[in-house]
């Protein structure tokens, strides 16, 4: 029997609605822990590694979805696509362990309905009907399923596009210093930043084991703990770093005096794990309210990744992130941001680097 599917494609934080449809694929985590068992997940529940509530959904996601379901993509209250599940079933991989800083390695492959689009967005102008609070993945209920129906028999099977390609090996810091060293890192620095991703890591861990009880860290935390040493090992100076520097988390400068004018870089921070897609502009609109017209780059950080935006030779700024540094995982490429080396990413930062393009 046919069942009619829903997934979230993230939040408005992290929203990888893009990466389904270019993929042919749906994706759900944490996928850390391998490949489905129920009786390893099981344990992992009894052990408060995963909810009661995630297990049932991966156990519905792994186990009862079948080729030729029907899944609808949901953003939020908003159904974004339509598709056909595809016959190949479920199947685990390293390939998206690293979406926005999320491990979704869990996947069906899906034969996503484009031309279907128009039409599920005027379902929805008279109200929103797919929102489920707290559920990623379910079965949509029948009243909801009334009014879409029309639209299954509609759905086609198509060839799917290949998946991509594998993603490189993570580099271990042995490996990062010396990729660091070969693009002109000297040797000094090329140790401080390894050793400040060291303990980048140690305190995230940290972090994520005591932390939530007493909410930390919070932004400011984030930016004097695990930013500004960072940074610091870069080769930057104090005197060149200010922090909640006219509201702004943290401010690079090219030199001093550090006015308006010398400002090079903001940095936006949130706290550790927070989302960071719906951030940007609120870091653009610092840079164009103080009118920092020779800042040329934007960062985006929860403490562990960072993302790094450049401004366009056109004054304007690139919606789309040039560079990608995980520090617990990093890659020469990635699949979100797309084309993002990890090293090419740190060589930007340093006070060298800053003005030049990715």
């Amino acid at each position: 029997m046919t069942q009619v599917w829903q997934i979230a494609a993230g939040d408005s934080t992290r929203n990888y609605t893009d990466i389904f449809i270019q993929h042919n694929v749906m994706f759900m985590g944490p996928g850390r822990f391998g490949r489905y068992d129920k009786d390893a997940y099981e344990l992992l529940k009894e052990q408060g590694l995963v909810t009661k509530g995630f297990a049932t959904q991966l156990r519905q996601f792994c186990t009862e979805v079948r080729g030729g379901d029907i899944i609808v993509l949901r953003l939020g209250s908003k159904a974004e696509a339509i598709g056909l599940v595809g016959k190949s079933g479920y199947f685990w991989t390293k390939t998206f362990d690293d979406v926005f800083g999320w491990d979704l390695q869990h996947a069906h492959r899906v034969m996503w309905q484009h031309h279907l689009a128009n039409e599920l967005s005027c379902i929805q102008k008279e109200k929103d009907i797919f929102y489920y609070r707290g559920s990623t993945f379910n079965k949509v209920p029948k009243r909801i399923q009334e009014r879409i129906k029309h639209l299954f028999p509609q759905c086609k099977s198509r060839a799917l596009k290949p998946l991509p390609l594998a993603l490189p090996k993570k580099l271990n810091l042995d490996e990062l210093g010396e990729e660091l060293f070969s693009k002109g890192l000297p040797n000094e620095a090329v140790d401080k930043v390894v050793l400040a991703i060291q303990r980048q890591r140690r305190l995230a861990k940290w972090y994520e084991k005591h932390g939530e009880k007493s909410q930390r860290p919070k932004e400011h935390e984030v930016v004097a703990h695990m930013i500004l040493p960072f940074l610091l090992a870069l080769g930057w100076s104090e005197q060149l770093l200010a922090v909640e520097w006219k509201k702004i988390d943290l401010a690079a400068f090219s030199g001093t005096p550090t006015t308006a004018e010398n400002c090079c870089l903001v940095c936006e921070a949130k706290g550790l794990g927070h989302g960071l897609q719906n951030t940007f502009t609120q870091a653009t609109t610092y840079v164009e309210k103080r009118k920092l017209k020779n800042c040329k780059k934007i960062v985006l950080t929860d403490g562990t990744r960072l993302y790094l935006y450049q401004k366009l030779k056109n004054g304007s700024w690139d919606e789309v992130p040039v560079g990608y540094l995980n520090v617990k995982l990093i890659r020469t490429n990635h699949i979100a941001p797309a084309n993002t080396n990890a090293v090419d990413t740190i060589m930007a930062l340093t006070p060298a680097g800053i003005n030049r393009e990715v």
